[in-house]
């Protein structure tokens, strides 16, 4: 697949407060781990100010951004000459299997984590990256598209129900159990394939409005990808696996999963979470969260990107 040029300018978003609150050790080595690499825009700032022997690792789903991103980083070594002694290790994974996977690497336990939960700039700008709203492109949406089901595979053979749940849940969209009746009554006429078909559906069916249109993609893309469950679950390894003092950050894109990460930083905060009178759950608090409201965008960075409009991100400290 070629790769146009400019798929390469995607804007991470949130740089700056990142890099601020991602400690670096001087004095000891420093294992730090980027669970959403994309074209690795966090990971070069990080990896400036890291030291000789430190360790970084990048997590994603999709291998085309591990090989973009291995370039980006071979073309400014010459520039940063300490990044041929920093070890970096690339793992082509969901970050669900974080602990796994870390420890294929003999690796238990790391000094930063960090996610970007944001879906590139890439994805929705080119067709066949499965995204556009714009363009035609196989209805597909997975990040890795070695496993998994479809987004063609949900709406042809899902049950009217679970299309409505998959709406409703992940695309907050008020108009759910309407479309998973159209979609069940369309797909007997005709399969969905493609992204035109989706779109085309939805501006006859239901209403050309963009609005409905994105939270229709947005609900099928985090069902085709897991990823709310696999958020959390990945939230909690990382917590078990980050060392005392050290840092947990999160951007977000939707109410969705800042939600997620609001609740789990909340409730880690916490000796105690269950309900009654006398503790019974022996929970004991592991996080000292800095960020009692979201950081969010500078009004320059949003005039500059729009996509970071959205964004929210939170931190804390490992106990």
């Amino acid at each position: 697949m070629r790769i146009r040029e400019d798929t390469k300018s995607h804007t991470s978003v949130l740089i700056t407060e990142l890099v601020d609150h991602i400690e670096i050790h001087s004095e000891k080595q420093n294992i730090i781990v980027d669970m959403t690499l994309w074209l690795a825009g966090h990971g070069i700032e990080l990896l400036k100010k890291m030291h000789p022997g430190d360790t970084f690792i990048w997590f994603d789903a999709d291998e085309r951004n591990l090989k973009l991103a291995q370039e980006r980083i071979e073309n400014i070594k010459t520039q940063f000459p300490h990044l041929r002694e920093i070890k970096l290790v690339l793992i082509h994974s969901n970050f669900e299997f974080l602990t796994e996977k870390l420890r294929e690497n003999n690796i238990t336990e790391i000094t930063a984590i960090y996610y970007d939960l944001g879906v590139s700039s890439m994805h929705f700008d080119e067709a066949e990256r499965w995204f556009s709203l714009r363009q035609d492109g196989p209805l597909d949406m997975r990040f890795d598209t070695h496993s998994g089901k479809t987004a063609a595979d949900i709406l042809n053979h899902a049950s009217q129900d679970d299309i409505s749940t998959i709406l409703k849940d992940y695309g907050e969209e008020r108009w759910a159990r309407r479309i998973a009746q159209k979609i069940e009554e369309a797909r007997k006429k005709q399969k969905f394939l493609s992204t035109n078909d989706l779109s085309n559906f939805l501006n006859r069916e239901i209403t050309p409005h963009i609005k409905t249109k994105m939270r229709v993609f947005q609900a099928l893309r985090i069902a085709v990808n897991r990823e709310l469950e696999t958020l959390e679950s990945s939230l909690y390894q990382a917590i078990k696996l980050l060392e005392s003092k050290w840092d947990i950050f999160v951007i977000s894109f939707h109410s969705l999963e800042d939600r997620i990460v609001k609740n789990i930083f909340k409730q880690e905060s916490k000796d105690c979470i269950c309900s009654d009178i006398i503790c019974s759950c022996n929970h004991k608090k592991a996080l000292r969260v800095t960020t009692k409201k979201p950081i969010l965008p500078s009004e320059n960075e949003q005039k500059i990107n729009s996509r970071s409009k959205s964004a929210k991100a939170r931190h804390a400290k490992k106990i």
